[in-house]
């Protein structure tokens, strides 16, 4: 077996990802013939919803073989809504390709892939695509790419140009390119950042010496696993230009899957273990994707982490804790599936019929279990209420639902006890859409979507201190629990903490749990309005029990009454999603679109041109975004185009907040 490697390409919406993939299957002869995006024939996107809508709204996979090494590749949508196919390609990739138009410059997809990106601690590439675009600029390009991420990202494949046409690409770790009049600024830049990565080689340097390509080699290949360095590469996916100069640099210059520093991940106890990603370590990884084909059923993409997986064998699901067989695995290509025997440290396949799997799930060998680290999923900003079409179809919505959360973890769909509805959550709009038209088209249930929701949420702004006593004296055994609590307000996105300070046996140790338990239950049913708590700290300080008549349901019970009164002596406030807005338009329309964000109570960050247009940033709560792409449609008469994701929750103002709390009061009482 040949050396594999495995990236993911990322990148903001329309920036050319899928038809960088297509180019690249087409260039290394694992496709026969280039697919268009418009004429929904690629690769990558061969969902309905895809072909529909011109663009990714789901991961894809494929493999291709390219000088003796085999890649595997993943396609991830640019758009912000599909933030949870982003997180789940990067848990599939060990090196990250970010994605960016030359005549569209850093935009917020962009952005948010860098992020995830170097959370992940993922070596990154950046392609700056579509060159042969009349509005490309590639010294705009890269002085953009510079400002954003500071010396470290380096031009390493510039291009050659005839007129203003690109015409091909140059590696400028080739000695035979470096002496070439028109890469003698990029030449000089890269020589002297690969010079700092080492004080020996800046010496060398320094002295006039010239360093070999062996010593060029690996130290570049040291700076770009570690981060130090960010190569720039260019071409285009439409004209195939830059394809084989990048494939070749990533064989030169970075590290086959098997060769990848080892992993951290843990053992069932919970104490962190090393893992060798080698093909002789014993086999683990992990379920990065779960998919619903309408022939085939339920479909695991898998990700091989270390050792060797073989078709038809028993595995560990080290997460659930239980055993499940491993059926036969395939290789995909897009939809297209080969069959393999087995699959060696790094590769991506798939498997049906995994029933006790979920995403994110971890596998491994039963005598080395071993469990990696699950990713975070953004809370879903949006919501819609949603019922059956048709009276008697409830079973098979309920089928349906449970589908659509097993593919999608960024989806939270729950019943809400208050109104009676079934509510679908998620990132935005478009989102919601697509996952609507899932019940229908895909698992052949109508749905009729209701008003979107806002996912409000509560939280306190001081502290109190509150008792609960839930005392019931009928015939029989009767019920006692008696709590005492404190609430106090924790920084924004901390959550939940629960602090147990009983001393001298208050209350027995086998009823705090109890009263945790009554709280939480109390925080997600909220106190002013119905919202969930969050941000908030309760102690249990004392209390008191029954030696007969106290239970874990009397300390529950307790223990709501005691959050609840404290809560509401807490001075609490309403909370609301803010969404980072990034709105695109030509200049002329600038000064009416900064009029509406201040309308909507928005905050302009910054303005910076990308190419003939402007971009403005700006944090608005999502409350006044619902009919934002109507209003700036026909505000810039179709040219703008604006781009949303949630950034961080903020106290609702006084009069808006008395205005929400007392329509779901009187929706209560309806």
């Amino acid at each position: 077996m040949g050396s594999i490697y495995n990236f993911g390409i990322f990148g903001h919406s329309r920036s050319g990802k899928t038809i960088l993939a297509e180019s690249m299957l087409f260039k290394t002869g694992a496709i026969d013939r280039m697919g268009d995006i418009n004429q929904g024939n690629t690769t990558m996107d061969y969902e309905e919803e895809e072909k529909r809508r011109l663009m990714s709204t789901n991961l894809a996979v494929a493999h291709f073989q390219w000088k003796k090494a085999t890649f595997h590749m993943v396609d991830s949508p640019g758009y912000m809504d599909f933030i949870g196919e982003q997180i789940s390609a990067v848990e599939a990739v060990d090196i990250g390709i970010i994605n960016i138009a030359a005549d569209s410059g850093i935009e917020v997809g962009t952005e948010k892939s860098w992020q995830l990106l170097s959370e992940k601690k993922l070596p990154v590439i950046i392609f700056v695509n579509k060159l042969d675009s009349e509005q490309s600029d590639f010294q705009s390009i890269l002085k953009q790419i510079n400002d954003w991420l500071g010396k470290k990202a380096v031009c390493v494949i510039a291009p050659l140009f005839s007129g203003n046409k690109v015409q091909s690409v140059a590696n400028l770790l080739d000695p035979s390119n470096q002496k070439a009049p028109e890469f003698q600024n990029f030449v000089q830049n890269l020589m002297d950042s690969i010079a700092e990565m080492d004080d020996a080689l800046m010496e060398k340097y320094l002295n006039g010496e010239e360093l070999t390509s062996e010593e060029i080699s690996s130290s570049f290949s040291r700076a770009i696993m570690n981060g130090s360095i960010i190569p720039v590469c260019c071409g285009s996916g439409l004209s195939q230009i830059g394809i084989e100069q990048l494939l070749d640099f990533i064989i030169s210059y970075l590290k086959p899957c098997s060769e990848m520093p080892s992993l951290k991940g843990k053992n069932q106890k919970g104490e962190e273990i090393e893992v060798n990603r080698s093909d002789t370590a014993q086999v683990s990884g992990i379920v990065f994707k779960t998919y619903n084909d309408p022939f085939m059923g339920r479909i695991s993409y898998l990700k091989v982490r270390s050792g060797t997986l073989v078709s038809n064998t028993n595995f560990f699901n080290a997460s659930q804790g239980s055993k499940e067989r491993v059926g036969q695995l395939f290789k995909l290509r897009g939809k297209k599936q080969d069959l393999v025997a087995e699959a060696f440290s790094g590769e991506i396949v798939a498997v049906t019929k995994l029933t006790g799997f979920k995403t994110f799930d971890s596998f491994s060998d039963a005598s080395f279990p071993v469990i990696y680290p699950v990713p975070t999923v953004p809370d879903a900003a949006i919501s819609f209420s949603l019922a059956p079409k048709v009276k008697g179809t409830e079973d098979k919505l309920g089928a349906a639902i449970s589908k659509i959360m097993d593919e999608d973890p960024s989806i939270k769909i729950f019943r809400d006890t208050d109104t009676n509805e079934t509510i679908i959550a998620g990132m935005g709009d478009v989102h919601l859409d697509v996952a609507i038209n899932k019940f229908k088209e895909k698992f052949g249930v109508e749905v009729v979507r209701g008003t979107p929701k806002i996912a409000y949420k509560e939280t306190i702004t001081s502290t109190a201190s509150a008792e609960g006593k839930h005392k019931k004296q009928t015939g029989g055994r009767g019920q006692y629990g008696h709590c005492f609590l404190k609430v106090e307000p924790l920084p924004r996105g901390k959550g939940f903490e629960f602090v147990d300070e009983i001393f001298g046996g208050a209350i027995p140790r086998q009823y705090v749990p109890s009263v945790e338990k009554g709280v939480k239950e109390a925080m997600s049913k909220g106190v002013i309005a119905g919202y969930p708590i969050v941000d908030i700290k309760v102690t249990v300080y004392d209390g008191s029990y029954h030696v007969v008549d106290s239970s874990d349901i009397a300390f529950q019970l307790a223990g709501i009454l005691a959050l609840q009164k404290a809560v509401q002596d807490a001075k609490p406030v309403l909370l609301e999603p803010i969404m980072n807005v990034e709105v695109s338009v030509p200049q002329e329309f600038v000064g009416d679109v900064m009029g509406t964000i201040n309308a909507k109570r928005g905050r302009v960050l910054e303005m910076t041109a990308h190419g003939n247009n402007q971009v403005i940033k700006a944090l608005v709560p999502l409350a006044e975004m619902s009919s934002y792409a109507t209003e700036l449609r026909s505000l810039t008469s179709g040219r703008g185009t604006f781009a949303m994701i949630f950034s961080h929750y903020e106290e609702v103002p006084s009069h808006l907040a008395e205005k929400i709390i007392d329509a779901k009061k009187s929706k209560k009482e309806d």
